[in-house]
């Protein structure tokens, strides 16, 4: 199958507009999400065993916090459309019900989230000026690093399509910067 690609400049700045109306400006949906996912996340995971390990349930409570990232980000005046459409797809894929892994399934049902959410934030902390990000940012942890470590440990254990595919789809948004020394 060939590659489309969209061209940034191609999409309507009022539908934009809409899109971050719907999910960015409307504070009472935003936080009415993010306290249902992190609730969701709590009463499905199992209790930790070791608690000096940072493993998977870690990563999966940062989630919400993650999601507030990608809405403020793409609220922010100094983000470009480009980045702008890639976190409207990530937020889409989200939010939407229909997923490649459900939601409602315990524990596994948000590791597809997690891993779109996380190769996105990669790609925006490459190509956009960090303070911006971190600007954004109101989660605990260090997010750069985090977001290192947890791209690592994705890349270790997924399939090597499952990450090339999702490059793919970045880059058929024209995203996704083929010269990148992890592109497989």
């Amino acid at each position: 199958m060939k590659d489309v690609i969209i061209n940034p400049e191609e999409i309507d700045k009022e539908k934009l507009q809409k899109i971050a109306d719907c999910v960015v400006n409307n504070e009472e949906k935003l936080f009415s999400f993010y306290d249902k996912l992190r609730k969701n996340i709590k009463d499905k995971m199992p209790s930790k065993k070791d608690s000096s390990s940072f493993s998977l349930i870690d990563f999966l409570f940062l989630l919400p916090d993650f999601f507030m990232l990608l809405t403020r980000v793409l609220a922010d005046k100094r983000v470009d459309k480009k980045h702008k459409i890639l976190l409207s797809c990530v937020i889409g894929y989200v939010v939407l019900p229909i997923d490649i892994i459900p939601d409602f399934i315990p524990v596994i049902g948000y590791i597809d989230d997690l891993v779109i959410v996380v190769l996105g934030l990669d790609l925006l902390l490459r190509e956009i000026d960090h303070d911006i990000i971190l600007s954004n940012w109101s989660g605990k942890v260090d997010l750069i690093e985090t977001i290192a470590q947890m791209k690592s440990k994705l890349e270790k254990h997924l399939k090597a399509p499952f990450i090339k595919n999702t490059k793919a789809l970045f880059r058929t948004f024209g995203i996704y910067n083929d010269k990148d020394p992890d592109t497989e």
